[in-house]
């Protein structure tokens, strides 16, 4: 692993140093008004929280964000995420990591071959999968939802609406395709110590627990006791057919009503258990210390793109034994959803 020194900690502080004073001049010369992404580095000379983290997890929170900037429009071209209008922390995030890694001494090729990869996969066998798959559809007006998966699996879901309801722990599992796995138990925050390495500490004190950061910051996780799940969209996007392996989807066009059927099924043959349902919170473990107010129903950010809708179940009292997939009937749902299928 890659360690940054409290010497390249001192060196990078006072390039952030001349850059902000730089831009201090820019805003006193126009007026004091900058440009939204000369304020983004300003705050990230101000505090510069990534400073001191290890190069490994500035290169892994690099393709993070790469890979979530960036959307396939309905003829399967590269277009960059559209959302930037009313959410641009993404886009102050790639600002931050452009200063960081600049300041490191440079972005390199490796770098953004490796951030290009889960984008380049779109087109390894010709146009991606959803513009084939969507072609003739026409999504409709009022809020929906939808299941990426095989036809195999979403027929019978269609005819007789056979679910399986998986533990959050079995996401975690290596079989997966990286857009599926995820440590679902698991959520990990960083707070940075440039500061107190500085100051020649190694080591802080935290209600009496001497905790020891060394050369890095402090990774603390967040144990969720195992629950269940099951991950839904909120709309057409043409990344996630790829992305899930599917060649088909379910497009639920009465989310209140299926939602419904879901948890009175699940709480009917499985007591003791509190539903949780709506779309995902995604956090970003450096910032977002107190974003996370229901684990269950909260990401990583790495999978925004996803923009995941979930119905979830949260155990009243302890789980004394391993969960195991539950397979559910909520009945036809050819009243209110269609199959699309290549």
């Amino acid at each position: 692993m890659s360690f940054v020194t409290v010497e390249q900690i001192k060196l990078k502080l006072k390039i952030f140093s001349e850059l902000k004073q730089l831009i201090e001049s820019e805003c006193q010369s126009g007026g004091g008004t900058l440009p939204k992404h000369q304020w983004w580095r300003y705050w990230y000379y101000e505090f510069p929280y990534l400073i001191g983290s290890r190069s490994e997890r500035i290169a892994r929170r690099f393709c993070e964000v790469f890979k979530n900037v960036t959307e396939l429009d309905s003829t399967g071209k590269i277009t960059p995420y559209l959302g930037f209008a009313k959410d641009d922390s993404l886009t102050q995030k790639f600002t931050h990591l452009l200063e960081e890694l600049n300041a490191r001494g440079a972005i390199t090729n490796n770098l953004i071959a490796e951030a290009r990869k889960p984008i380049l996969k779109y087109f390894e066998n010709g146009d991606p999968i959803a513009v084939k798959l969507f072609k003739e559809f026409k999504p409709p007006s009022s809020p929906f939802l939808v299941k990426y998966s095989k036809k195999e699996f979403l027929e019978p879901m269609l005819a007789k609406g056979v679910i399986r309801i998986c533990p959050a722990s079995f996401y975690a599992d290596d079989k997966h395709i990286d857009s599926v796995r995820d440590n679902e138990t698991h959520r990990y925050f960083f707070i940075p110590t440039f500061r107190e390495r500085l100051q020649g500490n190694a080591s802080i004190e935290v209600q009496n627990h001497n905790i020891h950061f060394g050369d890095d910051d402090i990774e603390v996780p967040m144990v969720v006791p195992d629950y269940f799940m099951y991950s839904l969209c909120d709309h057409i996007y043409y990344r996630l057919p790829t992305d899930f392996d599917a060649d088909a989807a379910l497009i639920i066009k009465d989310p209140i009503l299926f939602t419904q059927r879901v948890v009175s099924t699940f709480l009917s043959v499985q007591a003791g258990w509190h539903p949780l349902v709506g779309n995902v919170t995604y956090y970003d473990p450096y910032m977002d210390y107190t974003k996370v107010s229901v684990p269950e129903m909260a990401k990583h950010f790495g999978y925004s793109y996803q923009r995941e809708y979930r119905i979830a179940f949260q155990r009243k009292s302890h789980i004394k034994t391993n969960l195991v997939p539950q397979f559910i009937k909520i009945g036809p749902m050819t009243d209110y959803a269609e199959l699309i299928a290549l």
